[in-house]
């Protein structure tokens, strides 16, 4: 009894302890602030309508579930929707609790994982809380994880990928089971698992493995290291000859034929909206200053690599260097390799640590400046919280407005298959262009006649597989031939149900059909 009431007592003197630290109550007040936030807009969207990718994930799930049936798409990983199905073969369908679960809780992980991994690269605590803070108001992070996306499952594991790199095996610390001898296990594991749960996180990767090899140059020109190394691009080559997953692989990611994507350069702007648009966020000044500041103190001490070893010394050099090459390969390959001139910023979502840590230091760097003319150490501290505060109000007014504008986006479709699921029998044939959510929502079986060519082609269509149900609406791209044969068939179509844009009824969106040589009765 006195053992348990002393190391309860223990226990508490540690927390105490630890809340004495001015560093560990900040991080503890900006993960109540990120839960906070993140809590009033998982509120807001619980029972928002699903999209275009979060519907081929969830069907896909679904489908592992054996509630419906799906084709997946090649280009997208199975585990996600395998790690989803789970909550279908336990019978909870309910998606404000699927949200909660499965994005509102591995979305405030990212945001502490955000700390620990950037603490561990740098001694000055005040990066890794701009950081932490950054992440937690990022208008294009926040808006996400309200979606049924993959990003924030990636992110954990590329997130752990880095702590156990930098605290485990260059600190040579262990961390809890994790032995800091066989911390390049847990690296490769932890890599391997972010690229399976989203593939466009393998970006990540050349700037690890090129930091591991810089510390090891000198073992890795050993016998026995080359011959490992001849054996694993032996291995790499074979899989591209002999498989049809990397070439599938590449043909996603892959688009040398496009115009250089100079755009991609703009990301930066973009991540750091600005509530006004011709005067940029005072985070992207911050970042600005961050990034010329570390490349050019980088390239001067750049023959400090001469001594790399796998230790702590010159700590900050090596998290400087990993951060420019996350943030240089990771632009290269949508530059040159993708030429991405239009894209979604989730997709630059592997470079989050050097964007962040770039940013705080930036902000440090410009506010100790200022402060050297006043020789006020308070001056400094406030201009910074000053700094970090517009900013992340900035963040949020943007996220703000985007995930209240977007919250009932799409509802017809999924109105329009819920109706269909609660009045029509299971094996009803569905043509929608807006597949995947209509799959998701209505579980009948739906087809797409998106890649159909002509009126023509579609009557081919109708006579041999006799749909029941015609939708069209406004949503995704329809056949630019639906139209005209609408008009030419309106005896062969009888719409059931229409949904609008107001309240008035004035603006259809959405019209369900009956075809007319159908024999499947409603069951309404």
């Amino acid at each position: 009894m006195e053992n348990s009431e002393e190391t309860i007592k223990k226990r508490k003197d540690k927390i105490k302890g630890w809340f004495k630290n001015p560093y560990n109550l900040t991080f503890f007040a900006i993960i109540l602030f990120a839960i906070a936030i993140r809590f009033y807009y998982f509120w807001l969207t619980k029972n928002q309508p699903i999209w275009w990718d979060e519907s081929e994930y969830m069907s896909q799930a679904k489908a592992i579930a054996g509630l419906l049936q799906y084709d997946t798409s090649s280009i997208r990983s199975p585990i996600f929707p395998a790690f989803m199905s789970i909550f279908f073969f336990l019978g909870i369908t309910s998606e404000p609790i699927m949200r909660f679960l499965a994005l509102f809780i591995p979305s405030v992980l990212v945001i502490v994982l955000t700390y620990f991994m950037i603490k561990e690269m740098y001694l000055d605590k005040r990066i890794a809380l701009i950081s932490t803070i950054l992440v937690s108001v990022l208008w294009e992070h926040l808006f996400y994880s309200n979606r049924f996306h993959t990003e924030n499952f990636a992110l954990i594991f590329q997130f752990l990928a880095l702590f156990i790199l930098f605290r485990c095996y260059i600190k040579s610390k262990d961390f809890y089971f994790i032995n800091h001898k066989y911390s390049l296990i847990w690296i490769l594991l932890f890599s391997i698992v972010s690229m399976a749960f989203r593939p466009g996180n393998v970006m990540f990767i050349p700037a690890l493995l090129l930091l591991v090899v810089l510390l090891n140059k000198d073992k890795l020109l050993t016998k026995s290291s080359l011959i490992i190394i001849g054996l694993l691009i032996v291995a790499i080559i074979s899989a591209f000859i002999f498989t049809s997953i990397p070439q599938n692989f590449l043909s996603t990611y892959t688009h040398f034929s496009d115009p250089i994507g100079w755009n991609s350069f703009n990301v930066f702007y973009g991540f750091y909206e600005s509530p006004i648009s011709y005067i940029p966020s005072l985070l992207f000044y911050g970042f600005l200053i961050g990034l010329a500041m570390i490349f050019f103190r980088t390239v001067l001490v750049l023959d400090n690599i001469k001594t790399f070893k796998v230790d702590s010394e010159n700590l900050e050099f090596k998290s400087d260097l990993f951060n420019l090459l996350l943030l240089f390969s990771t632009l290269f390959v949508f530059v040159f390799i993708m030429r991405a001139n239009s894209f979604e910023y989730r997709w630059f979502f592997p470079l989050l640590p050097a964007m962040l840590a770039f940013t705080g230091k930036g902000i440090i760097e410009f506010s100790e400046y200022i402060g050297s003319f006043i020789k006020s150490k308070y001056f400094v501290s406030a201009l910074i919280i000053l700094i970090v505060i517009l900013g992340a109000y900035s963040q949020m007014i943007h996220a703000d407005q985007i995930i209240k504008f977007k919250v009932d986006s799409y509802s017809q479709v999924r109105d329009a298959a819920l109706w269909i699921k609660d009045n029509y029998p299971k094996n009803t044939q569905v043509l929608s262009i807006s597949y995947p959510q209509t799959v998701y929502y209505s579980e009948r079986n739906v087809s797409t006649y998106s890649s159909i060519k002509n009126s023509s082609e579609f009557n081919n269509y109708l006579a041999s597989n006799k749909p029941a149900i015609l939708e069209v609406s406004i949503f995704e791209s329809h056949p630019e031939w639906l139209n005209s044969w609408i008009n030419d068939n309106k005896d062969k179509l009888t719409p059931i149900n229409a949904y609008f844009a107001d309240k008035e009824q004035t603006q259809p969106v959405l019209v369900l059909y009956r075809l007319g040589y159908n024999n499947t009765s409603s069951s309404a």
